[in-house]
Formats: C-alpha cells, structure tokens, sequence
C-alpha cells in the first residue's frame, strides 16, 4: 500500500509518493489559462505537446519534428532502485524539460507570433482577428423606378416634396401642380421629405457607360445630368446602312478603315473647301491627325439652304468653325461651335446654322462653302 505524508518525514525532509515500476507515472494538476491567449504561426512540438495536453507532464524526450510523439517511460526510469548516475541524468532531463515548457507557456492576453530566423512567419497560417466591418454595403433595388418623381419620372433630387399622406414629388412638378397632390389633392410642396433626400445623398451608382470606360460613380439624382455629357458614351457610326456603334477612338478608326471614300480629309486650324451638289444633303469630314468625324448638315428650300456642322462625338467637347459663302463681292458667314452628338440620324439643322441665299447656289446647283475648324478648346 502506497504511503503519504503531508510536510516532511521526522528527519524534516519531504517524502513523496514513489509509484511502482509497473505504474504510469501520476499526471500532474492541467493548468488553467485564459481563453483571450492568441498563436500566430506554427507552434513548435514542445509548445504543441504542452498545449495539446493542457499542461500535462510526461517524462521522455520531445523532438522538434511536428509529427514526433513522446517517448514512453523505461523502467529505467520509473523505478527508485536505479544508480545513482542514471539518475541523475533523469533529474538533469526534469529539470531541462520543466524549463522548457516553463518557456512555452503562454500568459493570458498575450499574443505569440513564431518566426523564422530570416524574420519571416515560418507558415502561411496565421491567428488574425476578424476584421470590423466598415465602409460602403452593396444593396439591390427590385424597383428601379422607387428613386424617380413619380409624377414626371425623372430622377429625383433634392429637396423632394411630400403630402400629408405621404404621396412624393419633386420640386417642379409641385410647381407645375400649383402644390396639390395629383393622388390625393392635400396640399405638397410645403413639406420636405428628409429621408428620401438622405437616401438619394447615400446612393452611389456607376454610369451606364462603364462598359465603354466610364468609371464615374454619382449621385443617384446626378445621373441623368452625367450621362448627357459623359465622354464615354457609345458612338454610332453615321454612315448609311452601317450598325457600328462603338467607343468614340474605335468609331474614328472603323469609319477611316471601312468608309475612308465616303469622307473627305481635313486639318485643324486650316481652310478646307467644300462643294455641295443640288441634292447632296450632307458630307463626312475626317481629321487627318486625330480622325475625328464630323458632318456638314444641309437642308434646301425655295429661299435658300441652311448649313451646319455637327461633330459626331459624346460629351461637352468644344469645336469652333467659321464657315461661309461667297458670290462676287457678297458673302455670308457663321462662326460658332460645333453640336456633338453620340448618335447622327440625316435631319435638317435646327442648331446654329447658316442661312445661303438661293443666289449664292450656281447654275450647275452646286454649293461652294469654305470651313475652317480648330481643335478641342
């Protein structure tokens, strides 16, 4: 029968309990640590081999090999009746491996990161703590239509208008309305709606022409106003029978390439004359340098014609021209800016034109014009 004591013998020294050969040796008291403990990297075995047995001693050796298990105990080694040399050496092994797990412990609210000697993380798996969400959120409108006037279907902005019974409105059409709700009659137009407004200030949307490199994101009421003028609307290609419909660069290019015959060159900044048949209702000019496409527009009546240039182009560019007819010591003359327009459809000018009296026009009918055109300014 094992014997113990508690305190020392009658000698004062300690006495323990000596487990027998044939006995596992007793496992000591798991400590208890705190959950908020963090590894980052690989632990090493010894680390590994505290940890996975929480706390647990065992006599042998550990190795630094991951896959290393702990030796088992000899006899050698568990029983009292050993040399003195041998044991020795199993005191000197307790003592090194206490100090080792001493060292491989971790203290509460302490974070351990393992790294190479190069100063690298020895692995590619680490202990990180989840990041707090923050920034922008992506959401789907079933209705696209919920962020229009519901009244002229435009998109709203602000301020937006609200009844008594909740019905919106934008602004001008309060206005139009004479600020009478059209589905209820109670007064509109004395009240804002802060939440709407709120909502129209948060969304972000990109432009429709993101496909063709448009990498602007707006206001939701800021859109329509954008994709008017933006420069990266998608061009039609003008020329009869022809479907392309491209980026401004690559229309430029598909025109030079397809219907170079169709149109007449031109530089920037220098005079170019242009000679119109009786019948003939427009002409493609294309810039040598840039191939920017533009159209001389033309409508005939009993008075005369009436002639303008519109440049096939998206956005607000700006193209000056001076254009003008002569005949003798008369003449007549326009100097403004080009329209730009992503789609050309053949239509009489209604824009800045020049009116040519019908005595200008030759015998022959044909219509002699000079034009100058000067860049993007």
């Amino acid at each position: 029968m094992a014997r113990f004591s508690v305190g020392g013998d009658e000698d004062g020294n300690e006495e323990r309990e000596r487990p027998s050969c044939n006995n596992t040796p007793l496992s000591k008291k798991p400590r208890t640590s705190n959950t908020n403990s963090y590894t980052a990297g690989r632990p090493n075995a010894a680390a590994a081999a505290s940890t996975s047995n929480s706390g647990d001693r065992a006599a042998g050796s550990i190795t630094g090999n991951p896959n290393s298990t702990v030796a088992a105990p000899s006899e050698s080694q568990l029983c009292p009746d050993e040399e003195s040399d041998t044991s020795g050496a199993n005191s000197s092994s307790s003592s090194d491996e206490e100090e080792e797990r001493s060292g491989d412990e971790v203290q509460p609210n302490e974070a351990r990161l393992n790294l190479s000697p190069d100063g690298n993380d020895d692995h590619s798996h680490r202990c990180e703590e989840p990041e707090e969400l923050s920034g922008p959120i992506s959401m789907t409108l079933t209705d696209p239509d919920v962020l229009d006037c519901p009244v002229c279907f435009d998109p709203l902005s602000s301020p937006v208008y609200q009844c008594e019974n909740g019905h919106i409105s934008c602004a001008s059409c309060c206005t139009v309305m004479k600020n009478k709700c059209p589905n209820c009659c109670m007064p509109i137009g004395y009240n804002r709606c802060r939440a709407i407004e709120k909502v129209l200030e948060a969304v972000r949307i990109a432009c429709r022409n993101k496909p063709y490199g448009c990498m602007e994101t707006l206001n939701y009421s800021e859109k329509l106003a954008h994709e008017k003028t933006c420069n990266n609307a998608p061009c039609s290609c003008p020329h009869p029978g022809c479907d392309y419909v491209g980026m401004s660069k690559c229309l430029y290019a598909h025109f030079a390439m397809l219907h170079r015959n169709s149109s007449k060159q031109f530089i920037f900044g220098s005079y170019v004359s242009i000679s119109l048949d009786n019948a003939q209702k427009h002409m493609f000019l294309q810039e040598k340098n840039e191939s920017i496409l533009f159209i001389i527009n033309r409508s005939t009546e009993s008075r005369g014609s009436f002639v303008n240039v519109i440049c096939v182009a998206p956005g607000k560019r700006r193209y000056l021209y001076y254009l003008s007819a002569r005949d003798g010591e008369s003449s007549v003359r326009l100097k403004t800016s080009a329209e730009c327009i992503p789609k050309w459809t053949a239509h009489p000018p209604a824009k800045k034109v020049l009116m040519v009296p019908s005595d200008f026009i030759r015998v022959s009918g044909q219509l002699n014009l000079d034009l100058i055109i000067w860049g993007d300014c």
